[in-house]
């Protein structure tokens, strides 16, 4: 910052020549009870006459767009200049525009809004490139982050007006109801998006499995909400992506519906008699031959398990049982699948007299 002082009866005129985007400059005056009698004043208060200097063309179209790998791509299209403007170079610079933590409020005060601008002053990266250039990239940068971007020109009568534009971080959020569920239920996954009408890929994964497959791409609604339905036999992860566009960033993230075994359960008889043998017989899905079924009895204020045996390969099980005297609620649990969690069946109860 330059500072000239200037004494014109009796006031000292100061003037600073300052860089705020690019170019400008402030006009100060202070009148000095010194200004009249020669001596050196103590103090000199400044008071501002007018501020920077108006562009001399308006400001550029400007884009930044958000792709993979942490790249902020900046684009700009020049206006029409006024007759014998010219530019020799634009001036782009990056600035860290993530809205800032605030503080837990106390119970019964509310925090009052932190006033400044729509970008921080200080920029975290700055180019100086010739009047030919259209566009630049910035690399290395931080997707969960928000950005904003400025451009201007400069050129020997002046500077453009400055463009400003912001590079949001883009949320996601899947999510499945519910986040549990038996083979063949129905599941929704659903998510946002930043815009309305913008698509999003969505893939799976089978549980145990490298590959995610390509489900649909569908389109955010006017809530900027997306959703699917869907029904899986095993535990899968769904995955939406967002390509990026004009002010977003890429995104991806996941969501896991944990599928359980789907277990039938019938007593060849609920009423047979004491010491009497009966089978306990179902069907476990997905079938997985070799995963293990337990015959549970509720006794005691707990479930035990009674008997054990392994489901066949079409999925069936039977599990003989001999019931000595008295109330027996039974259940079967499958467990020990193959990216499918365990599974309980629902409860027959069997009286033996």
């Amino acid at each position: 910052m330059t500072i000239r002082q200037t004494r014109v009866r009796g006031m000292i005129i100061a003037t600073v020549a300052a860089t705020a985007l690019g170019a400008g400059m402030m006009i100060f005056a202070s009148q000095s009870s010194a200004g009249t009698t020669g001596q050196a004043a103590a103090e000199v208060t400044l008071r501002p006459m007018f501020t920077q200097v108006p562009p001399v063309a308006p400001a550029v179209e400007l884009t930044v767009t958000g792709r993979s790998g942490g790249v902020a791509l900046v684009e700009w299209t020049e206006g029409d200049r006024p007759d014998g403007v010219t530019f020799n170079h634009f001036y782009v610079s990056l600035y860290d525009a993530t809205p800032p933590s605030l503080p837990t409020p106390r119970p019964g005060v509310t925090p009052t809004p932190t006033p400044g601008s729509t970008l921080p002053p200080t920029p975290i990266a700055s180019r100086e490139l010739p009047a030919t250039a259209r566009s630049t990239q910035f690399t290395g940068l931080d997707p969960a982050l928000t950005y904003g971007v400025r451009v201007w020109a400069s050129g020997p009568k002046g500077q453009s007006g400055v463009a400003e534009q912001v590079l949001h971080k883009t949320t996601l959020a899947p999510s499945a109801a519910p986040a549990t569920a038996t083979a063949g239920a129905s599941v929704t996954v659903s998510g946002s998006g930043p815009r309305a009408g913008e698509p999003i890929l969505i893939e799976r994964r089978a549980a145990g499995t490298p590959t995610w497959t390509k489900v649909t791409t569908l389109k955010t609604g006017a809530n900027l909400r997306w959703s699917l339905k869907t029904q899986q036999t095993v535990s899968t992860a769904f995955r939406a992506t967002y390509a990026g566009s004009e002010g977003q960033w890429p995104a991806s993230s996941s969501v896991t519906v944990t599928v359980r075994f789907a277990v039938t359960i019938k007593a060849s008889t609920t009423k047979p008699k004491a010491n009497q043998r009966i089978t306990v017989t179902g069907a476990v899905r997905p079938a997985q031959a070799g995963a293990k079924v337990s015959l549970q009895r509720y006794a005691g204020g707990k479930w035990g398990v009674v008997a054990v045996s392994t489901v066949k390969a079409g999925g069936s099980y039977a599990i003989p049982k001999t019931i000595t005297k008295g109330t027996w609620p039974l259940r079967v649990v499958a467990t020990g699948g193959k990216n499918v969690a365990f599974g309980t069946s629902g409860q027959v109860t069997v009286v033996a007299r």
